[in-house]
């Protein structure tokens, strides 16, 4: 963790200049592109709170208190609650996902403190009166006021760089006729077993034992600052300064973290430039927020609504981590807050590409290549990769469901790059044709999950559906080598690589490749007719999977069976049988709508019991598409309105989870999940 200082002296009356400087900068952000309206509820002031992010961690693995991050950080930073006057003015944190799946370093690693120049000591404020303690989209801020003396303090902390944040300590002497004699110090220490402070040539460094990870604690524009090191802990303290009556004051204090020496100092120009002007980036911080909230919020939709989709921006952003390691292009976690969630998970990533291509298309590209970074050269991704291979290698026993071309496709949607369509469409036709070569032991067009180690336990991951229970029977037969089956043909897979066919055609065709366009709109005729007529069953109305020898039907109705009205893959009819069951009130219609396993079946255990019976939002998102898709527009529009309206927190401060309960809407499993968040925010739009 390297900690800059600086500060920027002001004459009497700064304050209240800086406070012109920054209208100003708000003033001329808003005449450029990608710009905001005026009304302060489309703007980050107006979404206070969106998540709880108070507290402080009561040991370095403490999952109950949460974080916000920005631009790819590898750590966070959340907020001290009101009840801790002695900790005003400093923010909790940071956690680190850069060891042992993410800890904290400390409950708070900068403890701001004033100083009285003259006694040298920190000045008691017993009574203070709070104005604020808020996150918004983009930052954390508190406002405090003391008596003795008169003085107004504010501080924010936003992210600057993928390794920087930044905190803004601004301090108005609300006095007319009082100066006063000031100095900010800030002290810390860890309770991190391993780190180290120490004093080098521009401050402080901190160790982190055996781990290669480094800290400073440097000062920046200010020769004149104190640094003590004891006992474990250390202290850093500006020159002093004397801030006369209605004056102001502010100092620029920032956290980097790095994993190297080599990317502490290629930080360094950077910092430079941010550090001339420091409230400048403040500033942009501001006109990026605004400008993903503009593109993020529903045109139409309802103040509640649009907590929903700021809840989802800030779940999706805090969970976004920049390239290091193993990872050479940024991507987002499934959960920083889960300690096995600390990577990338191939489909989750199709699903955050989707979702991010609307307000962030850039980071949407890199998610996708980050996963294609790891296809071997059968054409086969990784399930799930890491930073550090020396602590968990990439998955490789199995991948997961094929849903890159919907993502490539919806990027391009959004942005028309054809230079992406021209990178990915050789990767894309690579990863599709390893599914016939090693997923389809028959050779009859139609393909099995599986595994590439033999064993029942991978196969099941692929699927994406790892304990559902239309796996309970299955087993396993060998393809050509390493290649695994499942005993039966899926009906989801299947679909998927029908629509993936469709967005293949798609592509070659923008890309003006006809003949190849014409052959993928080939295949997926004829695959579609197979899942037609091979996986519905009349009697019931669902699709299902088949038995890989016998082709008799599986009949365990699960979200499967509305895949092929996503995809487009079923005729009218069977869409019309699908709704039937769909909105049976006891199979589907529960009162989260669309759960993972059919409601009357034995097996349906929804409390936790992840894909027996609990509400996945992926899914809930393809069957409300699929619905829409056959023209089932009030169907789904009003099952959209059950989902919004009943999950918990979503109205709330809490978390977005990872799935919930269909009977009660509780939330289950781990939180501030990315792909539920990325599938609300899909839901939204839709409605």
């Amino acid at each position: 963790m390297r900690i800059f200082y600086f500060q920027k002296n002001k004459l009497t009356g700064g304050f209240k200049l800086s406070l012109k400087i920054l209208i100003i900068s708000a003033l001329f952000c808003a005449c450029q592109k990608d710009t905001v309206p005026p009304n302060a509820t489309h703007r980050l002031t107006g979404f206070p709170n969106i998540l709880d992010l108070t507290g402080l961690p009561d040991s370095t693995t403490d999952r109950s208190v949460y974080v916000f991050s920005d631009l790819g950080a590898w750590f966070g930073y959340g907020l001290p609650s009101a009840d801790r006057p002695d900790l005003l003015g400093s923010f909790t944190g940071p956690f680190l996902m850069t060891q042992d799946n993410g800890v904290w370093i400390s409950p708070v690693l900068s403890r701001l403190e004033i100083m009285d120049a003259e006694t040298g000591k920190a000045i008691d404020f017993p009574t203070p009166e709070v104005e604020e303690i808020n996150s918004y989209p983009g930052r954390l801020k508190q406002v405090f006021l003391t008596k003795n003396p008169e003085l107004r303090i504010a501080t924010e902390l936003i992210f600057v760089t993928n390794r920087t944040a930044l905190t803004r300590v601004s301090v108005e002497n609300t006095s007319s006729n009082a100066d006063v004699q000031l100095r900010l110090r800030w002290s810390g220490s860890s309770f991190l077993e391993g780190v180290s402070f120490s004093k080098n040539e521009t401050g402080v460094q901190i160790g982190f034992g055996k781990n290669k990870n480094i800290g400073v604690v440097s000062l920046a524009g200010n020769a004149g600052a104190k640094v003590v090191i004891a006992d474990g802990s250390y202290q850093i303290s500006t020159p002093e300064k004397l801030v006369k009556g209605n004056g102001g004051w502010e100092v620029f204090l920032a956290h980097s973290f790095y994993f190297s020496k080599n990317e502490w100092e290629n930080e360094q120009a950077k910092l430079a430039r941010i550090f001339e002007k420091p409230a400048a980036a403040f500033s942009e911080n501001e006109h990026r927020w605004n400008t993903w909230l503009e593109k993020v919020l529903p045109p139409s939709a309802g103040k509640s609504d649009q907590r929903i989709a700021v809840k989802c921006l800030e779940t999706l952003v805090t969970n976004w981590r920049s390239p290091a390691g193993f990872l050479q292009h940024e991507g987002l976690f499934p959960s920083y807050n889960y300690e096995w969630f600390h990577g990338f998970w191939s489909w989750d990533s199709w699903k955050h590409a989707v979702a991010l291509a609307r307000f962030h298309p850039e980071l949407a590209k890199n998610q996708v290549r980050a996963m294609y970074d790891f296809q071997d050269e059968a054409g086969m991704i990784a399930d799930c990769v890491y930073r550090d291979n020396a602590i968990e290698d990439p998955n490789w026993r199995d991948t997961k469901p094929p849903l890159s071309a919907w993502a490539v496709w919806e990027i391009f949607e959004q942005t028309e790059d054809r230079a992406f369509l021209e990178e990915l469409l050789p990767k894309l036709e690579k990863y599709h044709r390893w599914w016939y070569q090693f997923r389809d032991h028959d050779g009859n067009g139609l393909c099995e999950y599986g595994s590439t180690d033999g064993t029942l336990i991978a196969a099941k991951w692929e699927s994406g559906m790892d304990n559902a229970v239309r796996f309970d029977e299955t087993k396993l037969v060998k393809n050509n080598a390493p290649g695994w089956s499942m005993n039966r043909e899926s009906v989801d897979l299947n679909a998927y690589l029908f629509t993936e066919k469709n967005y293949l055609a798609r592509i070659a065709e923008a890309l003006g490749q006809t003949e190849k366009s014409a052959q993928y709109r080939t295949e997926s005729a004829a695959l579609q007719n197979q899942i037609q007529t091979l996986f519905f069953d009349e009697k019931t109305g669902w699709f299902y999977d088949i038995d890989l020898a016998t082709k008799t039907q599986i009949k365990v109705p699960g979200p499967e069976g509305w895949i092929p009205l996503w995809a487009k893959a079923a005729t009218s009819g069977q869409a019309a049988q699908v709704r039937e069951t769909m909105f049976d009130t006891a199979k589907f219609a529960t009162y989260i709508p669309f759960p993972t396993l059919v409601a009357d079946h034995p097996k349906f255990t929804p409390k936790n019991g992840y894909w027996r019976g609990p509400i996945w939002l992926d899914q809930v998102y393809f069957a409300i598409t699929g619905l829409k898709n056959y023209g089932y527009h009030e169907d789904a529009n009003r099952s959209t309105r059950q989902v919004l309206d009943r999950l918990e927190g979503l109205q709330g401060t809490a978390p977005i989870f990872e799935n919930y309960h269909p009977l009660t809407g509780e939330g289950m499993e781990s939180r501030h999940f990315s792909w539920s968040a990325a599938h609300l925010l899909l839901l939204l739009w839709q409605d």
